[in-house]
């Protein structure tokens, strides 16, 4: 059982134990913080609790001025869950969160992602360490495109490089070829650890359903991407507009190779030096 913010799906919180929970809002004292909501009102400081309850997960609205959303994919979304109100003591609306795969949702960009998989107590849980006991190394062939990918990460940015600026590292790879690289490095990664694999689908729904992207890929087998029917070509425009919204296919392998230190400062020697910068 697992819960986290999807623009930062590296720090993920778990709930091994009956009782485990969390608060999230904008508020620093809260265990999860939405950031983009903390330089707005819109979301409370402590909009919400997150507990484990007999062997699923449940989730308060703390808030007294806004709802919360619970949706899951492919399915209608449930009523919210209305604010508390102020002058009543009960501690706010609560519910089970449904499904292995859900969503809650409130203002300022407020999206978390709940994994929760119910297995009867006698059963064993999966490991927390597993992806960091499961993590291959990069191969030395695609070092280079996974340097230039980590190299704004590796800089204290919140977003791994884009095409274009991965091009601008490695001066001597045509446009294809670091497409074709990158895929590599993603499906080497979205193949040996299941739980980031997890991580991307949860985080390509949600967009596909707020963004209205008609083409989301999925991973079918072996972290290779199906993609759906094409758009109709009157509408590219608009489907290039929405999916520059979006965060970068690649988005959570770049977190997890420099959060699991396979790629550091050091490896920035591999790429074109360019004018003002180190290497």
């Amino acid at each position: 059982m697992s819960v986290w913010y999807l623009f930062e799906p590296d720090e993920v919180f778990t709930f091994a134990h009956e009782g485990d929970r969390i608060t999230f809002g904008r508020d620093d004292d809260c265990d999860l913080i939405i950031f983009s909501a903390i330089n707005g009102e819109s979301l409370s400081r402590v909009a919400g609790r997150i507990w484990r309850y007999e062997g699923e997960l449940w989730v308060r609205n703390l808030s007294e001025k806004h709802e919360l959303w619970i949706t899951q994919p492919g399915l209608p979304p449930l009523p919210p869950l209305p604010p508390r109100d102020p002058a009543r003591p009960d501690p706010g609306p609560a519910q089970s969160i449904p499904g292995d795969l859900a969503y809650i949702q409130g203002p300022d960009g407020c999206a978390l992602v709940v994994a929760q998989q119910r297995v009867e107590p006698a059963l064993p849980t999966v490991l927390d360490d597993r992806p960091t006991t499961s993590m291959p190394p990069v191969p030395h062939e695609l070092r280079p495109v996974a340097a230039a990918l980590c190299e704004p990460l590796l800089r204290g940015k919140q977003l791994p490089a884009s095409y274009e600026e991965v091009q601008r590292r490695l001066v001597n790879r045509s446009r294809k070829q670091i497409r074709d690289l990158v895929k590599r490095l993603c499906s080497r990664y979205l193949t040996e650890i299941p739980e980031l694999r997890e991580r991307v689908e949860a985080r390509l729904r949600l967009e596909e359903r707020e963004l209205g992207l008609p083409a989301t890929p999925s991973f079918v087998h072996k972290g290779v991407w199906y993609f759906g029917a094409a758009a109709d070509p009157e509408d590219d425009v608009e489907i290039r507009r929405r999916r520059a919204l979006a965060l970068p296919d690649y988005y959570e392998v770049a977190h997890l190779l420099v959060r699991r230190r396979q790629i550091t400062a050091d490896d920035l020697h591999l790429l074109t030096p360019r004018a003002g910068l180190p290497g």
